[in-house]
């Protein structure tokens, strides 16, 4: 098989300097670190950039993108990024990339790879292994590895700053599996290839909007905050709710504010500070006099499959239709187990 490895920085490829790690190796120096890989695969390699991921923005998944676009000769491409905002853009390349019915498998480590006990070594060549089995089977599709799992490319989270075992699948089962060197593929997402999936030189026209607000609520939220919130005029607000997605009407009474917003033309989505068991706002009052404003429920997507899947669907159609696209699974974002 015939692989681009597609280096981004991250901790990954970081060195110490004197304002702490910094992103300095290329991908050919990861590669030469694991020369195992040279052994599953015929390996190509492109330095998009160099970047901690905490400096990620859309017009780098763009860059991504195309290089993918650019370089279709390739069985699969394996994406080297840092893991503090990998889930983004795992997520926005699951919306952006259904058309290419190749796997793409982003990994990254906690540890450098130049750094004694990294677990950069384990998770590239499990990213290789994991593409060999995904080839075998045919399967398409974004999906991030890290200490052995496969996870799906929008169901994707950073879980742990410090720990190894960083990742978890949200809400949705692991694609698979690693042992040593034996990887097991355990699920296949759907993916639709029709609905919004740009095809030829359409696809090349690839645009994120940062028009869109996550708010955290926390018991006694000024009512008030939230209305200079929506006098801002973003396209989308997404509110992290408490439980089930219980936004507050006693005291600090918020729902007139999203009632406003939905009559200004702005998206309220309703998401939930847990980090299991999704939204559902027919189960209690809170719930169900929120859902009457308008606001939309997230169901059980997560924080980043959500405000990636809403800066791409801006600027493609006004934001009522935004509303009814954000919940419709393109490639088990949502609702699927």
């Amino acid at each position: 098989m015939k692989i681009l490895l597609i280096s981004t920085g991250g901790t990954i490829a970081s060195q110490q300097s004197a304002e702490g790690l910094v992103p300095m190796d290329q991908g050919e120096a990861l590669a030469a670190r694991v020369p195992g890989i040279y052994q599953i695969a015929d390996i190509d390699i492109a330095n998009v950039f160099s970047k901690d991921s905490s400096n990620i923005n859309p017009a780098d998944w763009a860059a991504i993108i195309r290089c993918i676009r650019e370089n279709q000769s390739y069985d699969g491409y394996v994406v080297t990024h840092g893991t503090d905002t990998m889930a983004y853009t795992s997520a926005a390349l699951s919306y952006v990339i259904r058309d290419i019915e190749k796997p793409v498998v982003l990994t990254g480590s906690m540890i450098p790879m130049s750094e004694p006990g990294t677990d950069a070594k384990r998770n590239l060549e499990d990213a290789f292994r994991f593409m060999e089995a995904l080839l075998a089977k045919g399967q398409p599709g974004i999906s991030v590895t890290f200490a052995g799992r496969l996870i799906h490319g929008p169901r994707a989270k950073k879980m742990s700053g410090k720990r190894l075992e960083a990742f978890k699948s949200v809400y949705y089962d692991e694609l698979g599996l690693s042992e040593g060197k034996k990887v097991t593929i355990l699920k296949a997402p759907f993916i639709d290839r029709e609905t919004l999936c740009k095809q030829g030189a359409l696809a090349n026209e690839i645009h994120f909007s940062n028009e869109v607000m996550p708010v955290k609520l926390f018991p006694g939220f000024r009512a008030d905050y939230f209305d200079r919130i929506v006098e801002m005029r973003p396209k989308a607000i997404v509110v992290e709710c408490f439980g089930l997605g219980g936004l507050p009407y006693i005291g600090e009474d918020l729902l007139p504010g999203i009632k406003k917003a939905v009559d200004l033309g702005i998206l309220p989505v309703i998401t939930t500070q847990c980090p299991e068991g999704g939204v559902d706002l027919s189960t209690y009052d809170v719930g169900q006099k929120t859902l009457k404003t308008g606001a939309v429920s997230a169901l059980d997507m997560g924080f980043e499959a959500i405000l990636t899947k809403l800066m791409w669907l801006i600027p493609q159609m006004p934001v009522s239709e935004a509303a009814k696209y954000l919940t419709r699974n393109l490639c088990d974002e949502v609702g699927s187990k």
